[in-house]
């Protein structure tokens, strides 16, 4: 059994005019079973304000921000508020940090805003680099207590910090090390049992009832209907009879190394399209160009679908999965198989 971790999470704001909001945000730290830590819960202390700061951040595992309408206290040597200066020792030592900032600083009281303009100033900017990164804006202190919570819990389940336990369910680093590798390698393990699932649904479809020989195949002929507009503007359908090597030997070398999958709907369309469309179009076009010149022409998206199946059904094709390098999403597409490479090769070719 796992043990239950403590994490120690330092609240950070300006203090007279935010009591309420640090009331709600201590309660909810509490509440989940964590420990707050802020100035006001220091002790007594040789040490200097700052350098005791720093200390309490360095233990935390956490770091809360709450930013009201003052600024705050400004230390003599660097010019900045206290608060500013937890928040960017915070980010230096890379503590997860949880901003909340006040919504609309025009309905805060008087007494709670700062009068002094260079302050008030200086606190927009503070504002807006804490903006700059992921935070929460709040309208009363009221609505905080929920919010931090929800920050917090979904924070310590992704991002989980070493944290505080009782002595007799203490794991060593090396554990946690150890652990985290099992997980990952569980959750890796996992996604490749759904890929080869999915593998093998893709490979046993049955199709006991046909023959494989009497499936359209080589220089059978298949009907593709072509939408376009006559000279007078008036939509006409045409059926073009390609050879399912002819529509094999446009589309195949574009999948020919590359996975491919269906781009994003363009403008009034309901659905997207293949990289190797336009070519089959301008493929489509050469059989009919009395009738369209250079007009727009159109073929059906089930059709393409229906070739594409054509050719996973004869095995030249197949179902591929890939994971994208920027955002580490899979995705399923069409590329072809080593029959389908070896027969694209035939039908291109030129032999003497």
């Amino acid at each position: 059994m796992l043990s239950e971790v403590r994490y120690q999470v330092f609240l950070s704001s300006t203090y007279e005019d935010l009591r309420l909001e640090r009331q709600q945000a201590t309660q909810a730290i509490l509440e989940m079973g964590h420990m707050p830590a802020g100035m006001e819960l220091f002790p007594a202390s040789d040490l200097s304000q700052w350098e005791l700061i720093k200390t309490v951040i360095n233990e935390s595992d956490y770091y809360v921000l709450i930013i009201g309408g003052r600024y705050g206290s400004v230390h003599e040597q660097t010019g900045l508020s206290f608060t500013e200066m937890e928040y960017d020792y915070a980010s230096s030592i890379e503590i997860p940090i949880l901003g909340f900032v006040r919504k609309d600083i025009s309905q805060i009281p008087v007494r709670d805003s700062e009068q002094d303009s260079s302050k008030r100033q200086q606190l927009g900017r503070f504002r807006d680099k804490v903006m700059n990164r992921i935070c929460r804006q709040y309208d009363e202190a009221s609505d905080l207590g929920m919010l931090v919570m929800k920050s917090l819990m979904s924070e310590t389940r992704t991002n989980p910090r070493i944290g505080w336990v009782r002595g007799n369910q203490a794991r060593g680093e090396e554990d946690i090390a150890r652990e985290k590798a099992l997980i990952d390698d569980l959750s890796k393990q996992e996604r490749r049992i759904k890929k080869l699932e999915r593998k093998i649904r893709d490979l046993s479809v049955p199709l006991s009832d046909i023959d494989p020989e009497q499936i359209s195949q080589g220089e059978d002929a298949y009907g593709l209907t072509v939408m376009f507009q006559d000279k007078n503007k008036r939509h006409v359908a045409n059926n073009v009879d390609l050879s399912w090597d002819e529509i094999f030997s446009v589309i195949g070398p574009h999948m020919y190394g590359y996975i491919l999958r269906r781009g994003s709907p363009a403008y009034n369309q309901v659905v997207g399209s293949y990289s190797f469309e336009g070519s089959l179009v301008e493929y489509v076009r050469t059989k009919i160009i009395h009738q369209v010149g250079t007009r727009q022409i159109k073929l059906l998206p089930h059709q393409i679908d229906t070739i594409l199946i054509q050719f996973k059904q004869l095995g030249l094709m197949q179902f591929q999965e890939k994971t994208e390098d920027e955002d580490g999403k899979d995705f399923r597409g069409y590329t072809l198989t080593e029959a389908g490479e070896a027969h694209l090769t035939r039908v291109k070719v030129q032999v003497r």
